[in-house]
């Protein structure tokens, strides 16, 4: 089943070769995932786009759950990167980095995506797909992934509690209290900043 507008992420790791193999997917849907393609947000000198090229954006389709192994050696010969990188600066424009998500530049990446699905059946429901193959069909999908998140949010969409990473997620914990992307990545650089912190304002090292 290809991704529509219910939630089917799977986080399945690619068997293509590339630089975005490595990622983490910490988002917890495709839409935030494809945000958190642009490694630390918050700081210029450490910034990093892993979506360089068609291959890295089809790895990461692929990887994300938005494409499977088979449809990513169809869509090979269709520029997929730019309507990728279209809609990830609309999402962290839109979604990301605002208090509120702003619906009317959002509504147009996905009332294109609506106009070009279809509605199947999905266990004892139906959802929306998008079926043909071109160069816009990765990001249609996600853009479907994005009115899911709008319309029947699991948890509401957090930043990073660390201004330089930026990436984001949905907080689906309880009392809504996640502060990182991460807990074993920039919640444990934290963990270790404050005990470097008490250690050197220990009497031991005054």
């Amino acid at each position: 089943m290809v991704l529509g507008t219910q939630n089917h992420y799977t986080g399945a790791v690619s068997t293509l070769g590339s630089r975005v193999a490595p990622l983490r997917l910490v988002g917890g849907r495709p839409c935030l995932d494809l945000v958190n393609t642009v490694s630390w947000r918050g700081d210029a000198t450490r910034l990093e786009d892993h979506l360089t090229d068609r291959s890295d954006c089809l790895a990461w389709c692929q990887r994300a759950g938005v494409i499977t192994e088979t449809e990513a050696h169809d869509l090979d010969r269709f520029d997929v990167q730019p309507p990728l990188l279209a809609l990830r600066e609309t999402l962290t424009a839109h979604l990301v980095d605002v208090d509120l998500p702003r619906l009317r530049p959002l509504s147009v990446a996905i009332s294109d995506a609506l106009q070009h699905s279809t509605l199947v059946p999905f266990d004892d429901r139906v959802t929306w797909q998008v079926s043909a193959l071109n160069a816009r069909t990765p990001a249609r999908r996600i853009a479907l992934d994005l009115l899911d998140q709008l319309t029947d949010p699991p948890g509401p969409v957090r930043l990073c509690g660390d201004p330089a990473c930026g990436w984001a997620y949905v907080d689906t914990s309880r009392g809504h209290r996640r502060r990182w992307c991460s807990s074993e990545d920039c919640g444990n650089r934290e963990r270790v900043r404050r005990h470097a912190a008490r250690a050197a304002s220990s009497p031991q090292h005054a």
